[in-house]
């Protein structure tokens, strides 16, 4: 029995030791790898290891990007107040001609994959028109501020060029100023031809008032209209005819009894007294409407997304284009804006770039003075910066 008992105990024991380290023997030898990949090996490996070096870790530069993108828009669309919409085809040339201040700066900074740019232009610039009929002179003013920002992500990068995807916004600010100078010696003409038409269609039983005014009067403001501007200035007296026919003929039909009474009493010194107080009157109204000037400021904001990238052409020279959309009614109802270049890398730190450039903004404000803003800016662009 006891002999028996022996054997059980013994082949017990077998089991456990010879079942167990089998079943664990996957994590004992991971185990024991893990611990001679940490044990310092023999020959060459022993020497590199025992250095002491800590293994080499590559960091992304920052990179800085500063230029001066000259960009030589010419301007063409609709733009006016009120419902007074001419269309304006303004060259480079009689912009330059007109232009008082320009500043327009650009810039990127880089780390990796991400990234920060942006640009702003300003123009600030004067014009004097001269006028004709009952205008002598039109003077325009204007101040222009584009700025954006984006920031960008680096979706491909590689030695062949790279593409960046853009989110950022655009801000717009307008400023105009309009001032016109009464003709008074056509003035005076144009008001005593009135009031004489009037008193002799006084004595037809068909008189027109209105067409006189519109004849003598209305046609003589087309100066007001803003057609073909120097500058891409709205026409801000483009609202004003009608209204100083309003005054003339209220004035002039305030008059009209006393005027009848005359004509029919027959007493010609009364009637040409009246005539000329009349017509001086009316010269008054038109000398103070004529001389003055009106401002307009409005300023909207848009978000825009984009892309833009890049070709190695050699090592120095590259193409280079970008392009975003936006506004989404939220500033304009519609922005975009298209860039296309060829670049040269003149140094390690000095490029150029010479492309083209187009910046499309139709922006409408009907809560103030129906103001609308549907350009086209297109134009050569010249580059020079520095990269650090």
């Amino acid at each position: 029995m006891w002999i028996f008992l022996r054997l059980l105990l013994s082949l017990n024991l077998w089991v456990k030791l010879s079942v167990v380290p089998i079943f664990f023997l996957p994590l004992i030898s991971a185990e024991v790898a893990a611990q001679q990949s940490s044990e310092p090996s023999s020959g060459k490996q022993t020497e590199g290891k025992t250095t002491g070096q800590p293994p080499v870790q590559t960091t992304e530069p920052w990179e800085i990007r500063v230029g001066a993108p000259g960009w030589l828009p010419n301007v063409s669309g609709f733009t006016g107040f009120h419902g007074v919409n001419p269309y304006a085809n303004i060259g480079i040339g009689q912009i330059l001609k007109h232009t008082n201040f320009v500043f327009s700066f650009g810039g990127e900074v880089r780390k990796g994959r991400f990234g920060a740019l942006g640009d702003l232009l300003y123009l600030d610039a004067q014009a004097g028109v001269s006028g004709k009929d009952l205008v002598s002179r039109t003077g325009l003013g204007l101040q222009l501020f584009i700025g954006e920002f984006f920031a960008s992500y680096r979706l491909i990068q590689g030695p062949c060029g790279w593409l960046d995807v853009l989110a950022g916004f655009r801000s717009t600010y307008v400023g105009e100023q309009a001032g016109v100078n009464a003709n008074e010696p056509a003035i005076d003409a144009a008001s005593t031809q009135l009031v004489d038409d009037f008193a002799r269609q006084l004595a037809t039983p068909h008189s027109d008032l209105r067409m006189l005014i519109d004849q003598h009067v209305v046609n003589g403001l087309t100066s007001l209209e803003g057609r073909h501007p120097p500058l891409p200035v709205g026409p801000l007296f483009g609202d004003q005819p009608p209204k100083i026919a309003n005054l003339v003929q209220a004035l002039i039909q305030s008059q009209q009894p006393e005027l009848v009474a005359a004509i029919r009493s027959g007493v010609q010194a009364r009637v040409a007294r009246l005539k000329a107080d009349l017509a001086n009157r009316v010269a008054n109204i038109l000398t103070g409407q004529l001389n003055r000037s009106l401002s307009f400021y409005d300023d909207w904001f848009d978000p825009l997304i984009g892309l833009r990238g890049r070709l190695n052409l050699s090592k120095a020279f590259y193409l280079t284009a970008e392009t975003d959309i936006g506004g989404f009614g939220i500033g304009s109802d519609i922005a975009w804006q298209g860039y296309a270049a060829v670049g040269c890398q003149i140094t390690r730190n000095i490029y150029s770039e010479v492309g083209y450039r187009a910046l499309y903004d139709d922006f409408r404000d009907e809560s103030d003075h129906n103001f609308l803003y549907q350009l086209w800016f297109h134009g050569v662009q010249i580059t020079t910066g520095l990269k650090f």
